[in-house]
Parts: C-alpha cells; structure tokens; sequence
C-alpha cells in the first residue's frame, strides 16, 4: 500500500471561511436552463429517469426485506429525483418523484429501519448502513426542498434506529472487509444534513464521538490494496460529511482532508485532463487512461465537493468553478449515451468505453444525482452579489436579500465564448455582478452597457462588476477560444490532447475508418484496436482546423475539429496534404482515443494544462 502525505499549502488552496466568503445555491425553480447544459438535464430526466421500472428494480427488494446483503441505491435515486422534480416542475415528474418517496415512506419498518435486509442481516451485512446513509439523504433533500416534516420524520426514526443498534455492530466490523468508511459511505453527510435540520445534539455527538469525523484524515492511498483505503468516492464521501459539519460548527480538522484531496488532484497527477480520475474506483498518479478509469461515482462527489466548497467560501473561487467546468463538460457527460437511456461506470481516455447493466446500483444513481444538480451550480448569491459561475443560455430570477434580480444569459456557450448577460433588478439597487474568467481563456474581454471595462482582470479570476445596476443593463463577455494542444503527463508522456474553452476533444477511431477516401491501409489501422491505432497514428496540432457546426453525437450542433494524419512513418508525421479525421467532444459516447503522438510534441506549441499539472513539490512519499 502506497501513501503520500500531502502538505497541503492552504494559502494557494483555501481562503479562511468566514460568513462573508460564503454563497447560497440558487433554488432549483427559479432557473431555467438552454444550451447544453438545460438539453442534458432534460434528457435525463424525461430519457432516463422517467423510463425507470421503479417497481420491480427498485421498490420490491424493499417491499419484501428478505436479502440477506446487497446494494439497490434506491436513496440516491431519491435524491436525484428530488432534484429533478425541483428543477422541471412537470406534474408527471413531480408525481414520478413522490412515487419515490412514498415508498420509502411505506417501507419503513415500525422500528425505523430504512433498508431492504431480513433482520438478522441488518446493519451488520455490507452495504446496509451505506444504503440506509443514502436513504438518510434522499428523505433529507425532500424535506430541504419541498419542506416535507413528514420526509423529516422518517429521516429522524432511521437515524435513531442507527444510534440505537450501533453497540450491536459486531467486533472490530472496522476491519471485516472494506474500510468502515466505505461501509458506512453516505451515513456521515446524510446524519450531518440530519442535525443542520434539527439541532439534536445526539446527531452530533455520533457524528464527532463515536464516528470521530473530526479526527479523520486518511492519506491519500495510491491503489486498490487490502480494506480498499484507496477509494476515491469514499473519501470524497467522508469529506463531503466533514464539510457538512464545518459549515455549523468550522474547524480546520474538517477541512484539512479535502484540501488534501484537492491539492493531489491539482498537483500531484490526481485527476486526468477530463476531470475525473482514478483507477478501479481507487485514487492514481500515473495517468493511466485505460480500462476501468474515471469512476461516475467519484465525477460526482467531485462536483459535490466543488460546490460545498464554493457554498463554505473555502476554497479559490474561480478555480473550483473551472473544475467544475472541466468534469461536467467532459467526464459526466461521456458517461451518458445520446440517447440518455444508457449509463457507465468508468469513462476511459481511450479504448472501448462500456455501458453498466443495470439501472439501479451507485454509478447510474450518481449520474442521475449529478446531472439534477447541474442547475444549482450555474449562479450563487449573497446579500448584496450574484455569482456567475457555469454559462449558458438561462434565465434565472435571484434573491439578494434586499432586492430581487432577473437576469437573462443568452450566448452558444462552449461553442463559442461570446457571452451576453441582461440584469433586471425590481429597483435600481448597489450590487456586485461577480462572473468567473476561465483560466484557459488569454485575453477576456468584458463591456457594461457596451462600454469596456478597463481595470484590469485576470484569466483564472473572478471579475467583480459593483455599480448601481438599472433595469435593462448588460454585461458582455468576450472568452476567445482557440485550440490549443495540451502536453501529456505520466503514462501520456510525449503525447498531447486536443482542447477547446472547457471541451476536451478526442478521436471515433471506427468511424474514421469509414472516412470518404480514405485508403485500404489507413481503413485497416482505424479498424483495430484503439491502443494499436495509438502507436501508428500521429497528428500535428499545427494543422488542426475548427468545425463550428459538426456532426458531432455527443450533443445538437457539437462541434469537432479536422486534423491531417499520418499512419506511416510517425517520425515525419502529417502533412498539409494528407487526408484528415475528426476529433469530436469527448463526451460523444463512441470515442475511443484521446490522445495523440506527433513527431515533434516541444516543438509543435503544446502547452501544459491550466488547471492540473504534475507538480509533485508539495508532496512527501
């Protein structure tokens, strides 16, 4: 088992906590989403979610509580229903998502208890205490929002159940199997959540006596060894619960693991340039983009992470933003098919990317979590300043406290980076319109009211804009978007990835086979394996072209780029007159090579990537 102790430079991470750092998440009906992001949502919802057999996948293992172990995931589908009917408002999704709660409701045991197993199985059986956790955190987010006491009520009669029966765990259950906080992944945030709604003590003294949450600091284990302590989505999970904790009561203790994680992931070749990471569900360094890599489940603690972080103000605003940016845009949505019937586990770089088997489980309910999100994440607000952190055609209406605002985004965001905000407040009223600049973006430009702002901002900044806004002001940005080659690293040495705005693109090596004029030797190279493909095929970012209007799978009107190649000799590489490929988005689900081998990867202006890098000088073995 390999460890590395991270010492964790909090200046370049984290900025203190205080009331005035922190933001609010906007309610999920007052926004209403276009663009990518709004067709993504939807499609989960009405291709996905509303397709469910909730009965028999979902329902009945709980109706008939006779299984001895196992994991069916049906509060993570709560919670992503909840999210999802807050968002849509249809009155089908809406009954869709009390059919859902009902019957938790209904299958709740008179004593408490939440789960699915025969009685003898019950909190002591793997998996129990983390679907019951779950459950805690679905009933929980439909009381926090629908205001539901009856959800209230349930949660709190499952918890007492826990605390009632955990002196009956059996001895040293710690150490059976798996880490106990894998086992118990998702009890921590959703007793945590239990005790903001309550302020029973009992919930905290579990969380901060018998589950010592405040002296959990697990190193960052590189690997799937023995008890499975190199779990990503399980330490992003015990996170998650310490950031719960640390917005009632703060103390460093609860941050220090996350800004742990978060400077591996930035520094310490933690996370892959599409924004996930990991290898078999478990924490890697070396970049590997094969096989079993990008968990959905870690995606989506990570954009659970991201958004605390934001809502506690502890960490740099705008690169939280853009890593939420790079992980929605590339990772989560590579793990849908276009269709949005179709879910996956793992997300690799290159090779065949396979789709999970079942609805149920924790990686499609995670998908499903994420994506519900996604319209709690474009704006924040305090008292007094509005926070524009994802981009995309919306409208939205804001409450600042003192004064409401309406404010329309109209731009073909991340097509292009023209971006066109109107602000409606209900008065002439003193606040800040705070936008993120991306860090990849070289030269912003920002205008109110069509004059430019001329103090100078910073990619990888937030740009404030305090004035006394009147009905009908704008605000127009301008984030140019040029392709650029990003340099590999680790196990992608000497190779680079092609990139757009947020967009990481990458190669359908089957569908270029099927290319017009390509010849019998280049059809045969495209047709094998991918990894074979990657050892033959070089291309020259030099001699890339953008397709603003692609036919692209991975979304209406994606886009791609035309890239001459080679499949000869790779150390002369591509010329302006050999044929071409198309690179599309990453997420267009049939890609299956990301990146590239070029003759000359120092000369031919690869750049290394803004937001992550390999920087291992603040990291001990």
């Amino acid at each position: 088992m390999k460890t590395y102790t991270i010492l964790v430079c909090c200046a370049a991470l984290a900025t203190t906590a205080c009331a005035g750092d922190a933001w609010n998440a906007v309610p999920a009906d007052r926004i209403r989403l276009g663009g990518v992001l709004g067709w993504r949502v939807d499609l989960t919802t009405t291709n996905n979610f509303m397709q469910l057999d909730l009965e028999e996948t979902f329902f009945k293992p709980f109706r008939e509580k006779t299984a001895a172990g196992g994991f069916v995931g049906l509060g993570k589908l709560a919670d992503a229903a909840v999210h999802l009917a807050r968002y849509s408002g249809k009155a089908d999704v809406v009954a869709r998502k009390e059919a859902v709660i009902r019957a938790i409701l209904e299958t709740q045991s008179p004593d408490g208890y939440l789960g699915y197993l025969r009685p003898e199985s019950r909190m002591k059986a793997l998996w129990d205490l983390h679907d019951t956790g779950f459950l805690l955190q679905g009933l929980m987010s439909e009381y926090e929002e629908y205001g539901d006491k009856i959800a209230l009520e349930a949660a709190k009669r499952g918890a007492d159940y826990v605390l009632a029966h955990w002196k009956d765990m059996p001895a040293n259950w710690e150490f059976d199997s798996i880490t106990d906080r894998e086992w118990t992944l998702g009890l921590g945030f959703g007793i945590a959540r239990l005790y903001a709604a309550t302020k029973d003590a009992r919930y905290r003294d579990f969380l901060l006596n018998e589950r010592s949450l405040k002296e959990w600091e697990l190193p960052i284990v590189i690997g799937r060894g023995k008890m499975f302590y190199g779990q990503a989505y399980g330490y992003l999970g015990t996170a998650l619960a310490q950031l719960e904790m640390h917005g009632l009561e703060p103390d460093p203790k609860l941050l220090g693991p996350t800004l742990r994680a978060l400077d591996f992931m930035l520094h310490g070749d933690g996370t892959l340039v599409t924004g996930t990471g990991g290898i078999a569900e478990c924490w890697t360094n070396d970049q590997d983009g094969e096989g079993c890599v990008g968990e959905t489940c870690f995606t989506v603690y990570e954009l659970l992470v991201f958004d605390r972080l934001i809502r506690l103000g502890a960490a740099d605003l705008a690169r939280t933003g853009d890593l939420m940016e790079r992980t929605i845009y590339n990772a989560l949505f590579a793990a849908q098919s276009r269709d949005g019937r179709r879910l996956r586990y793992y997300t690799p770089l290159n090779g065949e990317r396979t789709y999970f088997g079942r609805d149920d489980y924790c990686c499609p309910n995670n998908y499903r979590r994420g994506v519900a999100r996604i319209p709690r994440n474009v704006f924040y607000v305090k008292r007094n300043a509005v926070y524009a952190n994802l981009f995309t055609p919306c409208t939205a209406n804001l409450d600042l406290g003192d004064v409401k605002v309406a404010v329309r985004e109209e731009t073909a965001y991340p097509s292009d980076g023209k971006i066109l905000f109107t602000v409606e407040p209900e008065r002439p009223a003193a606040f800040s319109f705070d936008v993120r600049v991306p860090r990849w973006c070289q030269a912003p430009v920002a205008k109110i009211n069509g004059v430019r702002v001329t103090y100078p901002f910073t990619p990888g900044s937030v740009l404030k804009l305090p004035r006394v806004w009147q009905k009908g002001d704008t605000v127009a940005l301008d984030f140019p978007m040029a392709l650029r080659a990003v340099r590999g690293r680790g196990r992608q040495s000497g190779r680079f990835c092609m990139m757009r705005g947020p967009l990481v693109y990458a190669l359908d090596t089957r569908s270029a086979a099927r290319r017009p004029g390509m010849n019998d030797h280049d059809k045969g190279v495209f047709a094998g394996h991918p990894h074979d493909v990657q050892t033959v095929l070089t291309l020259d970012p030099r001699l890339m072209r953008f397709h603003p209007d692609g036919e692209s799978s991975a979304r209406p009107n994606g886009t791609m780029i035309e890239a001459r190649f080679s499949t000869e000799d790779w150390s002369d590489g591509p010329s302006a007159d050999d044929p071409t490929v198309l690179l599309s988005e990453y997420a267009d689900p049939d890609n299956t090579l990301t990146y590239f081998r070029t003759p000359d990867i120092e000369g031919c202006g690869c750049v290394d990537d803004e937001l992550y890098s390999g920087d291992t000088k603040k990291q001990t073995p």
